[in-house]
């Protein structure tokens, strides 16, 4: 039964003010008024034929539209195929240090001092637990870690994408939400990235919420058997989901206040929906055994010498020299402290003297940046990949192209999702009489808690804003047949005076503005970047006299610049070998690198690092169980290590 609750309009007022920033900040960042007037043409386009879209797309039927779907979805599953088999990408900072570990795990290897990383992220632990599971279960079929790893993207990804356009097919009841959803996933770089390429937390949380909130959509409809086994279901998913992502938690928080919501003006509502949320908050409950018996299982024990409190990310969040993301400096000050005691002090006095030194302007002005960090997608396909390990030539030729298009396509279509939920909570928020919808309010309540999480107390980054995605599908698809607000902009003469005008202009702007299109680091040409980290105090390899360390590698692209990473004040003698021209050049060590600026043609070559001093020498290697982390093994002396490699990338800078 539909009720009047008004206090519950604030959230879509929220949720919409969010949006608004997301949308400016996808437009605008990064800074290239260039990059800015395609988004505006390309966005202004999409504006421009939806409605036409939309009436052409629902007058097909059911069986074109399954289709359609069909073919879609196999094109996906092909093009991501053929990613994985000639794309692959090196994989850095935590999702290495992750899979590192959860290698050892599998093999009952125990051992938690390789470096620092869990002992300064311990929230982390559940997640190699879990993964390791995973291995252990691949092993069973001789599966490397590289086809472990790519078997769980594919499901959980291609899963994602299955069960939101199934959920949006059937709660809009509108082919064009489905069909628009379908192009996204088809032609964005989303489902061929970061998702595909790198395995870490963030996808496992929008499978989980996505699964979620399509159980709680049907449950009504749910015979009492199938009630049993969503009901179980629903628990799990929160039990993991909150053991991989402890900001899940904020979805407990949405449940608390909708739950009160329904008690004071529906409780017929309530009594439907209280089983599965009363489900979801025992799955939440289970997570604080559960991590115990994790940690007890792998004998990982928290090291208060390392470890940062909580309060140390609010304060760093806070930082007048920063913009509410990762700052180094601040994490350094941290480690500089002897304990997690003294860490907790320290912010506790200094988080306070951060908010006087910003205002109330200041503060005002960090949320709003921290607001459009996490909605922005600019960048987000590159997240924790260190360039591509040895692409093909044809696709080198094009890489900086394709990077922009799909830079461009991933912004537009996050602006569209955006823009159209915008839209419907203008619809909502102006109706005089707010019709609670447990789901959907829900869903909305859930959304404006990432982002009130984020944006007011922890640091921000465009991964964080990405649980958004599966809420904005399903709320859009709730609110599909909601009527849309008459603005005086969706008259035709005025739809067609405005696209002209924002054409006009900005292909105006565009073709005066001289800044270059195309800008940006360096493009690598070949690399290996997986490592454990000296920052981490990963220990570093030592050896004997005359041991010669060799890594072989294809250029596909021409080069002009070679880093290697070594530790500091080694002494090794380092030569780059030309194998097709019998070149040889040699390395200069310069602080933690060994490297060289020279034109290096497309080819094969060879790193080449001896010891010729009496004494052991350190080198940074990378070794894995069961992860082919270079093409070519590593040889030491002469003796070939499949699943080791040196740390080195091969660059060349971008030219438009």
């Amino acid at each position: 039964m539909a009720k009047k609750l008004n206090l519950m309009k604030l959230f879509p007022l929220l949720l919409a003010s969010g949006l608004l920033i997301g949308i400016i900040s996808n437009i605008v960042y990064p800074q290239n008024i260039k990059l800015s007037s395609l988004v505006i043409i390309i966005g202004a386009i999409l504006w421009y034929i939806w409605p036409y879209f939309k009436i052409k797309t629902n007058q097909l039927n059911k069986t074109t539209v399954s289709w359609t779907l069909g073919i879609g979805l196999t094109l996906i599953f092909i093009i991501q195929l053929i990613i994985l088999r000639y794309l692959p990408v090196t994989i850095y900072h935590d999702p290495f240090r992750v899979l590192y570990q959860a290698e050892h795990l599998s093999q009952g290897q125990h051992v938690w001092s390789s470096s620092t990383y869990f002992w300064r992220y311990p929230n982390n632990v559940p997640l190699a637990f879990l993964l390791s599971q995973w291995f252990k279960l691949t092993l069973i079929f001789h599966l490397s870690t590289n086809t472990a790893l790519h078997l769980l993207s594919l499901g959980l990804l291609d899963g994602f994408i299955l069960v939101a356009l199934t959920s949006i097919r059937r709660l809009s009841q509108q082919n064009s939400s489905t069909l628009a959803a379908l192009l996204f996933f088809l032609i964005s770089p989303f489902a061929y990235t970061y998702y595909l390429q790198v395995f870490y937390s963030d996808l496992p949380i929008l499978f989980c919420l996505i699964l979620c909130f399509t159980i709680l959509a049907q449950w009504n409809k749910l015979s009492k058997k199938s009630k049993v086994f969503n009901g179980i279901l629903l628990f799990l998913l929160i039990l993991l989901g909150q053991l991989l992502k402890p900001n899940l938690i904020v979805f407990a928080v949405a449940i608390a206040i909708l739950l009160i919501a329904l008690f004071l003006e529906d409780r017929k509502t309530l009594l439907k929906y209280l089983l599965p949320l009363m489900v979801i908050l025992l799955g939440f409950a289970a997570t604080v055994p559960a991590r115990m018996a994790i940690t007890r299982t792998v004998d990982f024990t928290n090291n208060s010498k390392y470890q940062l409190p909580t309060t140390h990310w609010i304060w760093m969040s806070y930082n007048p020299k920063g913009n509410g993301t990762y700052v180094g400096a601040d994490v350094k000050k941290m480690t500089q402290l002897p304990t997690k005691t003294a860490r907790q002090n320290y912010t506790k006095r200094a988080l306070p003297k951060r908010i006087e030194t910003l205002g109330v302007r200041g503060v005002v002005k960090r949320w709003l940046l921290k607001a459009g960090i996490l909605l922005n997608v600019s960048h987000i396909q590159r997240s924790y990949s260190g360039g591509y390990i040895e692409a093909p030539a044809i696709y080198q030729k094009y890489e900086v192209q394709l990077s922009l298009l799909g830079s461009l396509l991933m912004r537009v279509g996050f602006i569209s999702i955006y823009g159209l939920a915008f839209i419907k909570y203008l619809a909502l928020i102006t109706k005089r009489n707010y019709e609670v919808k447990s789901i959907r309010d829900l869903a909305i309540v859930l959304a404006v808690g990432y982002l009130a999480f984020h944006v007011l107390i922890w640091e921000a980054e465009s991964r964080y804003g990405q649980p958004l995605l599966p809420l904005l599908l399903l709320i859009n698809a709730f609110t599909a047949q909601e009527t849309e607000p008459n603005l005086a902009i969706y008259h035709q003469k005025n739809r067609n005076l405005f696209f002209g005008g924002v054409l006009l202009i900005t292909a105006f702007i565009f073709a005066t503005e001289t800044k270059p299109l195309i800008t940006g680091k360096p493009m690598i040409v070949a690399g290996q970047r997986s490592q454990l980290s000296l920052q981490y105090k990963a220990k570093p390899t030592l050896i004997q006299q005359n041991t010669t360390i060799a890594q072989r590698i294809t250029l596909n692209h021409t080069a002009t610049k070679l880093s290697i990473s070594v530790p500091h004040q080694t002494h090794l003698e380092a030569k780059l070998v030309s194998i097709d021209r019998h070149k040889r050049y040699s390395l200069n060590h310069v602080a933690t690198t060994f490297g060289i600026k020279q034109k290096l043609l497309p080819g094969k070559y060879e790193i080449v690092l001896k010891n010729t001093l009496p004494s052991p020498q350190k080198v940074e290697l990378v070794r894995t169980q069961s992860y082919k982390l270079a093409p070519h093994p590593l040889l030491i002396n002469n003796q070939p290590f499949k699943d080791s490699s040196l740390i080195y990338q091969f660059t060349t800078p971008i030219h438009n």
